[in-house]
Parts: structure tokens; C-alpha cells; sequence
């Protein structure tokens, strides 16, 4: 709680733990894509790009009606600035003797703010997507690690993939509209 002069309400002070994102956050969760395509040397382009429209879609579905997927953010209430954030989803592979249900966790879109960064806010949110994987049932989890991103995610535990992550980028059609990307664009 904050300090508070006799007669006032006392407000509570910001918090840093983990909570699940609501649809209040997705212009946040929207503004901390583009601080992590900026990171990645992806120009995120004016607040009017064509993928940010398409964003705010693509986290109102999965806020709203996924259940194989929890999205958690640090910073303010529902609709205020936010610190951090990060996605887990389950993803659907062929059983084997070892992960007999075929179930994997991916972790993703994990990312803080420039001003807040070395704070803790990622590997907050790494250990409760994590968390949560566990609780559901799921322990191999995987990852794409930028180089700013690889130390918290070592330090949670994470270690070098057995295989080799591995892409293809095919053509795109430059007549289907803007918005789907070009060749050799590997951010996701």
C-alpha cells in the first residue's frame, strides 16, 4: 500500500506478481509485441500497421475462449500499463514411450519492457507459465530463446534442444495484401 494522508483512501501499490492477461490488456499486450519485434530487429512500424489489428484478434481468441493456453502479465490493473509478458500453449505431438499423451508446452512472446527490464518481471513470468504447464499435466516445455532472453531461461532450468530447431520460409504472394510477411522473415 502507499503512504496515505489522514481523510484519504490508501491505494494499493502496483503489483509484481503474475496474472492472467485480460481482453483490457490487449493494447498493452499489443505495444509489448512491438517493444519485442523492435528487440529482434523487426521494424514493428507505425501504431496503424495492419498487424496490429490483426493482433488484437488473434489475443482476443485465445484470451477469451482458449483453454490450452494462459497468456500472464506484470504491471498494472486490467487496461494499465504493463511490465512484462509472456504465452504458454499446449501443443499436440505423436505419443512416445516417455510423453505417452503426445502433450508438449511452448513457451512464446515473452518480453519486457526496456524501462523495466533486469527487474525479474521475465523470469516471474517464465516460472508461472511453467507452473502452470506443470499443473496441467505438462512436463516438456520448449522454446525459442533470443540471445537477451537465453540467460533468464537458463536460469529457469532451460538447456540446448537435443535436436536442432530448424525453418522453412517459402514465397509469399505478393499479390494476397499486406500483412503476410516475406521471405526470410523469421520472427514470429
Amino acid at each position: 500500500m502507499t503512504p496515505h494522508t489522514p481523510g484519504s483512501t490508501p491505494t494499493p501499490a502496483p503489483t509484481h506478481a503474475p496474472r492472467p492477461a485480460t481482453p483490457a490488456d490487449i493494447p498493452e499486450l499489443i505495444r509489448l509485441r512491438a517493444v519485442a519485434l523492435a528487440s529482434l530487429g523487426v521494424d514493428p512500424g507505425p501504431a496503424g500497421s495492419p498487424w496490429r489489428e490483426t493482433a488484437d484478434g488473434w489475443f482476443r481468441e485465445r484470451i477469451t475462449a482458449r483453454t490450452d493456453l494462459r497468456c500472464l502479465v506484470v504491471g498494472g490493473a486490467p487496461g494499465e500499463p504493463l511490465l512484462a509478458t509472456g504465452m504458454a500453449w499446449v501443443t499436440y505431438h505423436l505419443p512416445s514411450p516417455r510423453w505417452t499423451d503426445g502433450r508438449r508446452g511452448y513457451l512464446d512472446g515473452i518480453v519486457t519492457d526496456e524501462t523495466a527490464r533486469g527487474r525479474g518481471h521475465g523470469r516471474r513470468i517464465v516460472d508461472g507459465l511453467v507452473s502452470w504447464l506443470n499443473d496441467s499435466g505438462i512436463h516438456y516445455i520448449q522454446l525459442h530463446a533470443s540471445a537477451d532472453g537465453e540467460p533468464v531461461y537458463t536460469a529457469a532450468g532451460f538447456t540446448q534442444a537435443r535436436y536442432p530447431a530448424m525453418d522453412l520460409i517459402t514465397e509469399t504472394d505478393p499479390d494476397a495484401g499486406a500483412g503476410t510477411g516475406t521471405a526470410g522473415d523469421t520472427t514470429s
